[in-house]
């Protein structure tokens, strides 16, 4: 029944508009956007939201061939975009990231970063208070916490058509809101990486290489790059220590597969990060001598020489000096 459909509708639109739910409105009517489909339910949406439910019809491509049209379903962008392993950026359009003065405080930035990046999206009120107020008494808490999360939400939809509720409040927890889509690169990285170790314990190399890199590419800098608070060191510590052993595997895999250059160029990545890995080095040192560089790899030992003199008082251990030994006389 067309009519009372429409009715309907009308009816929601109203509402959602009214009591500011246009997230709502926005999520189910990109979800069941055939509802939407005739120009008399388009015409009771928003001017913005009717835009955009049209231009994502318009983007649906359409495979013609024998037999009636057959429609794939594109992945639609997510809600909201968080970058930490770096600079941290954040995006509601892929297109550009919310400008820096759209946060009234670094420390409602940070909290949104504490949230996100733990379990399950979500910490606690004591946890967060713990974390970012510390040794604060309960009369400046009392009076700073609840309008920090407000300038949170405010920041989201700051210059926004659309507003959404990225943040609620259930069971004791803030959380990133579950019916919303997000895309945040330490998951990603987190799984890029799962899916490299299996399919290098299963002895699928092509597959593990592939992963590991996509996982490098993510990692820009340090977690949280810029944020000093306490509860950053933990989580910068990790994903740190996971980058070098990424590259490291990818090092020692092409070292294995005799790519050489490309071996070269891992192992001196990763000690741009660490510059007092002997066994970098030495992976470096051997890498120069299969490309037939022997004065590169004497030059390597010098450069560890002095680093370790100079910072720690050392030399060379004796398994460095072996390694070099063994690939001078071995060529």
């Amino acid at each position: 029944n067309e009519p009372k459909m429409l009715e309907c509708l009308t009816r929601v639109v109203d509402l959602a508009v009214r009591y500011d739910y246009e997230y709502w409105l926005r999520r189910e009517a990109l979800a069941h956007r055939e509802m939407f489909s005739t120009e008399e339910a388009s015409e009771l949406l928003p001017s913005d939201l009717k835009k955009q439910l049209a231009e994502a019809l318009s983007s649906e491509p359409v495979i013609t061939g024998v037999g009636p049209e057959v429609t794939l379903k594109t992945e639609p962008a997510p809600d909201l975009t968080i970058n930490v392993l770096g600079p941290i950026e954040i995006f509601r359009e892929l297109s550009r990231p919310l400008a820096a003065d759209a946060w009234t405080t670094r420390r409602a930035r940070d909290i949104l970063i504490f949230i996100a990046s733990r379990r399950h999206r979500r910490a606690s009120k004591d946890t967060i208070i713990d974390t970012f107020w510390g040794e604060a008494d309960f009369a400046a808490v009392e009076k700073n916490f609840h309008p920090t999360v407000s300038h949170i939400r405010k920041a989201l939809n700051s210059n926004q058509a659309f507003k959404q509720n990225f943040i609620l409040y259930r069971d004791g927890d803030y959380q990133l809101n579950p019916e919303l889509s997000y895309q945040i690169d330490i998951e990603e990285f987190d799984r890029l990486a799962t899916r490299g170790d299996n399919a290098r314990r299963a002895r699928k190399l092509d597959e593990c290489v592939e992963a590991y890199e996509l996982a490098v590419t993510l990692y820009r800098g340090d977690f949280a790059q810029g944020s000093y608070e306490s509860w950053v060191d933990e989580q910068r510590s990790y994903y740190r220590e996971q980058y070098l052993h990424l590259l490291e595997s990818l090092a020692s895999i092409a070292q294995k597969q005799e790519e050489w250059s490309r071996s070269l160029q891992l192992a001196q990545q990763i000690l741009h990060e660490d510059h007092f890995r002997e066994d970098i080095h030495c992976m470096v040192m051997k890498a120069h001598v299969k490309l037939g560089n022997r004065g590169a790899a004497k030059e390597q030992y010098e450069t560890v020489r002095r680093i370790l003199e100079r910072e720690l008082g050392v030399e060379p251990g004796p398994e460095t000096r072996r390694v070099l030994k063994e690939l001078l006389a071995s060529e």
